[in-house]
């Protein structure tokens, strides 16, 4: 009989303990459940995805730059972003050290969803930034100074790579600019960048 009950209590014991530890295993640490927060989704290779950039200023003159990961599609430090937006109300896309920047003027696709790296293997990457486009500086998108609404450039691509070879490069993207929209008058000023993202490598 002692023998029985002995039995029964030791079996209740490890019951407890095994419950507990697996109740603390299921828990996590605080450091594990804010290192899966902060997870970021890759865009794969072929994927397309929107991003957004939205900023204020006091002047409608002074944008603090906005660092910019395209292959994470989120805002991030320098050393691991690819662009900045920068500038006229945010919407100059600008290469970060370790990139390339060039443009592709599509005769047909009209969404950034459509375009291959047969589209642009010959495309120059050789320019820093692209902003406004004018008679003089080729940009990817119409800035009416009077209004002050900025159009993009319809079927015309920023390409960026971390190499100014498209083919030597291991990291591709091509964006389209959707809309840079301003907000406000006397200030504060307000900005939201809107663009899709396509990963060709």
């Amino acid at each position: 009989m002692k023998n029985n009950l002995l039995k029964l209590t030791l079996g209740v014991a490890m019951i407890a303990v095994l419950g507990t530890a697996c109740k603390k295993e299921n828990e996590g640490t605080p450091d594990q459940k804010l290192a899966l927060n902060e997870a970021k989704a890759v865009i794969p290779v072929d994927g397309t995805a929107a991003g957004q950039v939205t900023n204020s200023s006091a002047s409608p003159t002074a944008w603090t730059a906005v660092n910019y990961s395209l292959l994470n599609n989120a805002t991030a430090p320098a050393l691991t972003a690819q662009v900045k937006f920068e500038s006229n109300f945010n919407g100059n896309i600008t290469k970060l050290s370790g990139y390339a920047l060039g443009y592709y003027d599509s005769p047909s696709v009209t969404n950034v969803s459509g375009i291959t790296l047969t589209d642009i293997s010959s495309v120059s990457l050789g320019l820093s930034t692209l902003g406004s486009n004018s008679t003089t500086t080729v940009g990817w998108y119409d800035y009416n100074r009077t209004t002050r609404v900025i159009t993009p450039v319809a079927q015309r691509y920023a390409v960026v790579a971390n190499n100014t070879s498209i083919a030597a490069a291991t990291a591709v993207y091509v964006v389209q600019l959707d809309a840079v929209t301003p907000t406000g008058t006397t200030g504060p000023f307000t900005t939201t960048v809107d663009f899709h993202t396509k990963r060709l490598k």
